[in-house]
């Protein structure tokens, strides 16, 4: 399916303006510039309850002027306006569905099963992509046949749309994506054949799972950086994500331990305590700026167990120090500090690691 124009698609809300409202991509032609056709694209999006954005999703999806566009809406049984606005929008879906499921990661599978591009991804109801984002996703892979994971750089805005910060991504390194979060789920288009390579998403887990699918996916294929802004992603008082990160942390451990559990690599291994000293300082970080000093002194603790001979161990304890005599010594040095304790800084070692994806089947 061609993606529809401006015109085509219901009025935009009298009180939105901008993209994905009052403005489109541009139609693009219907081969590339080699003269091959462009490949299907199969996006996928997980619904339940999310009225208020849902409609600026989808506009977003559908107004990328891409000629091979398929779109798939996967709801959960929505008891608020949600269905109202997909029906409004059936016309240009490929095919949608409301009935209950087991939750956020079981939708994106089901979607995932329908789906039949080349490339595939999902974009969550309510975040959205930024103009051109489809083309230039496709165009990279295209012109990286060794690439089969592309992501790029996201903003993270708000109810109103509005920008907080941009979230920019780097070069994959396997050791930083151990330590933190670098690879913006919503910028993230693959190829289908990852799904017969590393399986689908873990549906046991609710918060981590686009975290638990990258670390599996990083021992079998190659990742690649493209250094635009490709999506906005949403942290809202009713998001997962903007609620209490702990549940997140948690399947986040729990993904990291199975990733070093499976994985027999030297190279690899050695790593296992430093990257889990460094999950539990920045997680303590966290706690310890948001207040739950409790909680705080438990991950500084663990982390300098695990690790006590690094500059981490140092700044921990002097968080610690705060937390006991409840001063904010810390606070006022730690932009000072921090320079110093960037994963980045470590070793990489990915390019040591070769990709098994040839001889290996699909992980599930």
């Amino acid at each position: 399916m061609r993606c529809p124009t401006l015109s085509e698609l219901p009025s935009p809300l009298p009180d939105k303006s901008g993209w994905p409202w009052t403005e489109e991509t541009p139609q693009l032609p219907e081969t590339m510039v080699d003269g091959f056709a462009w490949p299907r694209v199969s996006i996928v999006t997980p619904s339940y309850n999310q009225g208020k954005f849902i409609g600026e999703t989808i506009r977003s999806v559908l107004l990328q002027g891409y000629p091979n566009l398929e779109y798939i809406i996967i709801d959960g049984g929505s008891t608020d306006e949600s269905l109202d606005i997909i029906k409004q929008y059936e016309p240009w879906l490929t095919c949608w569905v409301s009935e209950p499921d087991r939750g956020q990661s079981h939708a994106i599978n089901k979607g995932f099963r329908r789906a039949s591009g080349d490339i595939i991804a999902y974009l969550n109801s309510d975040d959205l992509y930024l103009p051109e984002a489809i083309r230039q996703a496709v165009q990279f892979l295209s012109q990286n046949e060794e690439g089969d994971i592309v992501y790029g750089d996201c903003r993270v805005v708000d109810k109103e749309s509005q920008t907080i910060f941009l979230g920019r991504g780097r070069d994959f390194d396997l050791f930083v994506a151990l330590c933190r979060n670098f690879v913006y789920q919503p910028t993230v288009f693959m190829r289908r054949k990852l799904l017969d390579l590393v399986g689908y998403l873990d549906e046991e887990l609710n918060y981590a799972m686009d975290v638990d699918y990258w670390l599996r996916a990083a021992m079998k294929v190659k990742f690649s950086y493209l250094p635009v802004e490709l999506a906005a992603f949403r942290i809202t008082e009713g998001s997962k994500t903007g609620k209490d990160l702990i549940p997140f942390d948690r399947e986040r451990l729990r993904s990291i331990d199975r990733f070093f559990c499976s994985h027999a690599d030297p190279k690899v291994i050695q790593w296992r305590k430093r990257v889990f000293a460094w999950n539990h300082y920045r997680i303590g970080s966290r706690l310890y700026v948001q207040n739950d000093r409790d909680l705080a002194r438990q991950q500084f603790l663990k982390a300098i167990k695990l690790e006590p001979l690094s500059l981490r161990t140092i700044t921990s304890l002097m968080m610690l120090f705060d937390i006991h005599a409840h001063t904010k010594f810390f606070s006022r040095i730690a932009a000072f500090i921090d320079i110093g304790l960037k994963p980045s800084k470590q070793r990489s070692f990915l390019s040591d690691i070769s990709y098994s994806s040839k001889s290996e089947g699909a992980e599930h």
